[in-house]
């Protein structure tokens, strides 16, 4: 095994785990590695497939908790959204996908809660599914997007994190379509080994199991507190980095 295929394997990993614990932010870390050391649309596929089977192993385990009457009204603004960007047939480039990746967490985060949409809600939901699948096809999470329709619902901390783990496999799926397929180009011709992909699942089944020991001992104060923290931490990290890497920095 090279030094790159166990980068990834231990990434896939540890992150799978980051995610079981808070729903999102592994996922923000793992696109932010893929996205350092691959081509945007190798990265995409990659990264669809690792959080695929995070997110699709954490909705199974949680599946009784899953917030299930938003999930029609979610899929119906999803598959909207991915007919547009399928029509625009849009691949950012790296710089500006760490942009996304900061800015979209920043600018949510300055939402008041009282403003946010609600996904227990039909609009809220069908609102969720256009947002997120945007945010998902341009800067390759929806993490950050998501959360901001649920900080006014009264769901418990395993509802969520089940929702968004269904909802997020779901966009893992679309990102997967819209990059390998419908958008294909040369980027994708770069050589990744097959064995790589099933080890990838198993990282992804073995972090989502001991990341939910971890969860089972939080508060949903602390599940708040610290989900917040560790995004608004990363945003701030990737918008530097896109930046720096457009030039901007230096032009000051």
């Amino acid at each position: 095994m090279d030094l790159f295929a166990l980068g990834v394997v231990a990434a896939a990993l540890v992150t799978s785990a980051i995610s079981a614990v808070f729903g999102m932010a592994g996922g923000m870390i793992l696109m932010g590695i893929y996205a350092a050391t691959l081509p945007v649309q190798v990265a995409m596929v990659l990264h669809g497939v690792t959080q695929l089977f995070a997110n699709g192993f954490r909705a199974f385990l949680l599946r009784e908790r899953i917030f299930v009457p938003g999930l029609a009204w979610y899929a119906l603004g999803a598959a909207g959204s991915l007919a547009f960007f399928t029509w625009l047939a849009l691949v950012v480039e790296r710089p500006v996908m760490f942009v996304l990746l900061g800015a979209i967490p920043l600018a949510l985060s300055f939402v008041p809660a009282r403003f946010a949409p609600n996904f227990a809600h039909p609009r809220g939901a069908l609102a969720c599914g256009v947002l997120c699948t945007s945010a998902s096809l341009l800067a390759g999470v929806s993490g950050p997007t998501l959360d901001v329709f649920f900080v006014r619902t009264e769901l418990d901390r395993f509802e969520i994190i089940a929702t968004k783990a269904f909802t997020q496999a779901v966009g893992h799926v679309l990102k997967i379509v819209y990059f390998a397929w419908l958008v294909r180009g040369p980027a994708l011709e770069m050589n990744i080994p097959l064995w790589l992909y099933p080890t990838l699942v198993a990282c992804a089944w073995a972090g989502t199991r001991a990341g939910g020991r971890i969860l089972e001992s939080l508060t949903d104060v602390a599940f708040r507190r610290w989900t917040g923290r560790l995004v608004i931490g990363l945003a701030l990290f990737y918008l530097w980095r896109g930046v720096s890497e457009m030039g901007l920095l230096g032009a000051w």
